[in-house]
């Protein structure tokens, strides 16, 4: 088996659908696909068994972020190589037979190729990402630093180069060292467990490369003033808390200065929205929530994990 491709998906058979349809049309390697059904419903979980018998379904009905959804897929893969695919994305042309091919060209330290990401309207969403540490964050914060217009030897070039950060809505990775790796690291629930990975394999002496003339559709965030989903409230704190320790990492001085740093910057933001808020529920009032949530989780021992199931029962109360 040359692929085995990982798709998590929480309950959404039609984005789904969409997803493994264009797989099926334009992949020509050997393949296999594993879709890990997250809290699906029955009904849903039926379609999908009919429609697509020749996909290996997990069920996971149980609260797991990003990284232990795809751990449960990445565990039964037998592909030469892992194929890590968001569900809201498309695949246009044959995609995963160039990406594979794509090492054949590379030095064996190579341990990760990704293709080019597009929004639904062909416009530009990721091409390489660079590299991500405290000092950037801050930056970020601050409205001195965005990723996607920084200029870096690592995005935005042509052909096939060396990037430093994989984006987690479509990659490629050597099964072998994948394995080696860990895979996922579980503590990450919502992020940063795809800049986690691209930093652990760096410093293990593994690059990550992108394939620029490979592309596909990731169709998140592809028109502005979409409605916030109330989840916001749990996701939003819950991954801050992983950013804040990736970010740290063995340094309780940094942890303890980029926890006060990031409570201050969620303050500021919360009470923006706040005032910004004309109608309970809008944009702006979930907006606000979530940075208060934020603040609290911050000033608490709780893992990302904890943080996120505590706030999304508030929300289902």
């Amino acid at each position: 088996m040359e692929v085995s491709v990982i798709i998590v998906s929480m309950n959404n058979y039609e984005v789904l659908s969409r997803c493994l349809d264009s797989i099926r049309t334009h992949t020509s390697t050997s393949y296999e696909v594993f879709v890990v059904a997250y809290l699906f419903s029955p009904e849903n979980l039926q379609h999908l068994r009919q429609n697509y018998p020749w996909a290996q379904i997990i069920e996971s009905n149980e609260i797991r972020g990003f990284s232990a959804n795809n751990n449960l897929a990445l565990r039964k893969a037998t592909g030469k190589y892992c194929f890590v695919l968001n569900d809201d994305t498309k695949i246009e042309s044959d995609v995963i037979t160039s990406l594979a091919a794509t090492f054949d060209q590379l030095p064996s330290e190579a341990a990760v190729v990704s293709p080019k990401l597009l929004f639904a309207d062909h416009s530009l969403q990721y091409c390489g990402r660079p590299e991500i540490n405290w000092k950037t964050y801050v930056l970020a914060q601050l409205g001195l630093w965005r990723e996607k217009t920084v200029e870096s030897p690592y995005t935005n070039r042509i052909g096939i180069f060396r990037t430093y950060n994989l984006v987690g809505a479509a990659f490629m990775i050597k099964t072998d060292i994948f394995r080696q790796m860990g895979f996922f690291d579980e503590y990450y629930f919502f992020c940063p467990e795809d800049i986690a990975l691209s930093t652990a394999l760096n410093r293990r002496g593994y690059f990550c490369y992108v394939n620029a003339s490979v592309e596909l559709i990731h169709y998140e965030g592809a028109s502005s003033g979409e409605r916030i989903s109330r989840i916001k409230a749990a996701t939003m704190p819950a991954g801050e808390k992983g950013t804040i320790r990736f970010l740290a990492g063995s340094s309780v001085m940094a942890y303890i200065s980029l926890t006060c740093f990031s409570c201050t910057m969620a303050l500021l933001r919360s009470l923006k929205y706040r005032m910004q808020s004309k109608t309970p529920g809008d944009n702006a009032s979930i907006m606000s929530t979530a940075n208060r949530n934020v603040v609290s989780a911050l000033l608490t021992k709780k893992t990302p994990k904890e943080i996120f199931v505590k706030y999304y029962g508030r929300i289902k109360r």
